[in-house]
């Protein structure tokens, strides 16, 4: 869709006035906007639209762990094919037209002055409805709306089981190390080690049972193909302690 817009935009610079009437008129005089004026506009225009997010209409690069990186007014130029000063005019005339927001930002150094960031830059939905989209926006906006939704509910689930393995790792480590000290005893003077009571016996059986169901439980989540019997049977011959 942005693509279409992109070859869309096109039209203005054949009918300045049907088009983007604001536009033509953003210079602030009666008179047609001249025409190296319009194509740096729209050649300002589309490099935007290459970086846009539809969900947001804000003009940046995601990053991994979230968040937008805003890209600078050269940035952009360069990518338009314009030199700084004509992509400044251009820029204040989509401003003017209401094609482009801008809110500045910026950061207050070690030294208490402070620094401009790049801005925050957005594209209006009514840019899309001007030239016949309004209607593919609203369906592709919702598209990306779910596909949010989706990334959100997955990387929960992954945390969510990341935290039960290593939950249940630990529980496995601490059973192991509990029953090899049930099994052997505790060691007494001079480095002997105390047989295990019979009590001592049936509570390192329990702990070994639900050791075992545990571990079951892990082999079936990593292959469903596996009956009950065979996680069981394979759990147990896991975590028996060596001969």
């Amino acid at each position: 869709m942005l693509t279409e817009l992109m070859h869309r935009l096109g039209r203005y610079l054949d009918a300045p006035d049907v088009w983007l009437p604001s536009l033509n008129r953003a210079n602030g005089r009666t008179r047609q906007q001249r025409t190296e004026r319009s194509v740096a506009c729209v050649q300002l225009l589309r490099a935007s639209l290459k970086y846009l997010d539809l969900l947001t209409l804000r003009v940046g690069v995601p990053l991994t762990g979230g968040g937008m990186q805003n890209l600078t007014l050269p940035f952009l130029a360069k990518q338009a094919g314009l030199d700084l000063r004509r992509a400044e005019r251009a820029m204040r005339d989509l401003q003017a037209a209401g094609l482009t927001s801008v809110r500045s930002r910026c950061e207050r150094g070690k030294d208490g002055g402070y620094k401009g960031l790049a801005a925050i830059k957005y594209v209006p939905a009514a840019l899309f409805g001007a030239f016949g989209l309004a209607k593919w926006l609203r369906h592709e906006r919702s598209k990306a709306a779910l596909r949010q939704e989706r990334r959100a509910a997955a990387d929960a689930k992954e945390g969510r089981r990341g935290t039960r393995d290593a939950r249940d790792t630990r529980e496995h480590a601490r059973g192991q190390l509990w029953l090899a000290g049930m099994k052997n005893g505790i060691a007494g003077r001079g480095g002997r080690a105390r047989p295990a009571s019979a009590g001592t016996d049936e509570a390192a059986a329990a702990e070994f049972d639900r050791q075992v169901q545990i571990r079951a439980g892990q082999i079936k989540q990593a292959d469903p193909s596996l009956s009950r019997e065979a996680c069981f049977r394979l759990a147990r011959q896991q975590l028996a302690p060596p001969r």
